[in-house]
């Protein structure tokens, strides 16, 4: 079942985008998938930090910010409904607080397939954590976004680390 994320948990997730005045994600709801996490979002992206204003598309610099934006508010969601059994005891004010600044992403496809108009757009990650190596959790996500809900304008997978804490 869907649960929308709070804008108290999603502004904990986001604070170093709203600082700079770059935060994109307005909106989002997380559930289990069985094998992980979806977090569905909703973007408004009113002036590019990267493009000149009025420019009116989505670029990949911006959708590596969306993305991001995406799997800190998954992760801190995630965590505030229990629905990672490795952060079982971790509430979202001490990951927050002990998570380290780098989450390491390595790109496998990423494709844009349709303009995206970047004033109002969807987009969703899938998380399928992997394995625990050390102090990491190695997952993979899915991700897309687009105009409607069935986020399609770009598809992409992500492999990453997100910190493992005790």
């Amino acid at each position: 079942m869907k649960k929308n994320v709070s804008e108290e948990i999603i502004n904990k997730a986001l604070v170093t985008y709203i600082a700079k005045n770059t935060r994109y994600l307005t909106q989002a709801q997380v559930y289990d998938t069985g094998d992980g996490i979806r977090l569905d979002a909703q973007f408004s992206i009113k002036e590019s930090c990267y493009l000149s204003p009025g420019s009116g598309h989505f670029n990949a610099v911006e959708a590596l910010m969306c993305f991001n934006q995406m799997l800190y508010v998954a992760v801190l969601g995630g965590i505030n409904e229990h629905l990672f059994p490795f952060y079982a005891d971790i509430t979202p004010d001490y990951f927050n607080q002990n998570r380290r600044k780098v989450y390491l992403l390595e790109f496998e496809k990423i494709k844009f397939k349709k303009q995206i108009n970047n004033n109002s757009f969807f987009g969703f990650t899938e998380i399928k954590p992997l394995h625990k190596i050390k102090d990491k959790i190695y997952i993979n996500c899915r991700l897309g976004f687009g105009n409607t809900e069935k986020c399609d304008g770009f598809v992409g997978d992500i492999k990453a680390f997100i910190p493992a804490l005790q």
